[in-house]
């Protein structure tokens, strides 16, 4: 990487460097008190970011200035309405209930939407971001390696291998102590690597996006996660189905994927048999359907305004029943399906407020049109907002990183959509913005350039 910087850049704002890196750190968040960190470091970088973006004003970050969208205000009305909720369910007061609300539902996902368009709207700072998700993704794959072939008493940090923390031990679920967190969360790093590969010329950083992709690639095997291997596959399809000019690459991953696996399998001792035994693994599936029979007889007893944010471990146990065609389990743990969690908690008032939000963020910034260097950032949301999708729809998906990774890249990907020139009033409509952007090519060209190259 190279350490000159484009000619309207001078560094990266320190609020791009602290907001990225607590992006990061949420790989470790929950899990902070093993590591003997007594405040969590994510939310002690997101703070920090927040002030510094703050106090040091936003001109100090963007030469462009935010512009209010009804995005915004739907942000702000869900996040008011869950409040309410948990006030009313007394969840408020529980721990459990304030990081929900911070990190699942969540009020720093919507905050990161808002602001990245101003920390990551130039190269320089989008830049940043990449070359720490290419280095965590690396991390998260060398540790899922270890585990994967049996060295997890070489993983760090050591809490990784307590056997008496956290779930799934024996399978590769690093520092979330959680296969399917860490599953995707591999896989949203394999795909900002594959972006590194397509803006960065530098051989150097190319060779570090393909080692990060191969990584990540073998540690979603050695997850032995059903959702988390479905959802890498059908995001990396889709994602090379909506171009014409990746289409062609379909055949090849296709053939690569499968001779990858199959060498995996073949060469890792008594993986093939874990693998297996994953497939025909049929507790999982039960613990969905009754979470989520549970879930919808919550939604009929109180359609509208649900049981309460955070209620469903507390609340559902009276709609947990039993089925004739596979046995009950699921007792005491949460529904196994983001949508319909969020209709028995918040009802379909609160679920239809959230789910209009992620679909017009993430939605937006994908089919509007943006400046070419955004492109691949837009390919790149697409395989991740799918592989997000087919988690949320199978699993909890609680999980802090992938959340606020999906949401700051959403506001990343749309950031022209949020951003004027200081001083204007209105931003060129129709034929007159499109004119206004092919009259930019050549600057962002320039800064496409000068970006670790």
């Amino acid at each position: 990487m190279s350490l000159s910087e484009p000619p309207d850049v001078e560094r990266t704002p320190l609020p791009t460097v602290l907001l990225s890196l607590s992006i990061v750190a949420e790989v470790f968040s929950g899990n902070w008190k093993y590591i003997h960190v007594p405040l969590g470091g994510d939310r002690i970088l997101f703070g920090l970011g927040v002030v510094c973006l703050v106090l040091g004003g936003t001109a100090a970050v963007a030469k462009r200035k935010l512009r209010p969208r009804p995005i915004h205000g739907l942000l702000l009305v869900t996040a008011v309405y869950a409040l309410g909720s948990a006030i009313a369910a007394h969840t408020i007061t529980h721990s459990t209930g304030q990081f929900a609300l911070l990190d699942r539902l969540g009020f720093i996902p919507f905050l990161m939407f808002c602001l990245a368009p101003l920390v990551f709207g130039q190269a320089k700072q989008r830049n940043y971001l990449l070359a720490a998700l290419v280095v965590i993704g690396g991390y998260l794959g060398i540790t899922a390696l270890l585990e994967g072939v049996g060295l997890a008493n070489l993983t760090l940090p050591t809490y990784i291998r307590n056997p008496n923390l956290g779930i799934h031990f024996g399978r590769a679920r690093g520092p979330f102590l959680e296969s399917a967190a860490d599953g995707l969360s591999m896989y949203m790093c394999a795909v900002a690597a594959a972006v590194g590969l397509k803006v960065w010329s530098s051989r150097g950083a190319r060779w570090a996006c393909g080692a990060v992709i191969l990584l990540c690639g073998l540690g979603i095997v050695f997850t032995l996660t059903r959702a988390v291997w479905i959802a890498a596959v059908v995001g990396t399809l889709v994602a090379l189905l909506i171009s014409p000019r990746t289409r062609s690459l379909i055949a090849p991953a296709v053939i690569l994927g499968a001779l990858a696996l199959l060498a995996v399998l073949f060469l890792v001792p008594g993986l093939s048999t874990k693998v297996q035994g994953r497939t025909q693994d049929q507790q999982p599936v039960w613990d969905r359907y009754n979470t989520n029979a549970a879930a919808i007889r919550m939604v009929e007893a109180k359609p509208v305004f649900g049981f309460g944010w955070q209620t469903f471990v507390t609340k559902g146990l009276p709609y947990i029943r039993q089925s004739s065609s596979y046995p009950l389990t699921g007792v005491g743990i949460e529904v196994h399906n983001v949508f319909l969690s969020h209709a028995a908690e918040l009802g379909l008032t609160g679920s239809a407020l959230w789910t209009l939000a992620l679909l017009s963020a993430v939605g937006g910034a994908i089919l509007r049109r943006g400046p070419p260097e955004l492109a691949p950032w837009r390919v790149g949301l697409v395989a991740i907002f799918v592989a997000f999708l087919v988690v949320a729809n199978l699993g909890p998906l609680s999980y802090p990183f992938p959340n606020v990774l999906l949401w700051t890249w959403a506001g990343l990907a749309g950031a022209n959509h949020f951003l004027v020139p200081r001083g204007a009033e209105e931003e060129p409509e129709g034929d007159a913005r499109d004119e206004a952007d092919v009259t930019s090519v050549e600057p962002r060209r320039q800064a496409i350039a000068w970006s670790l190259s």
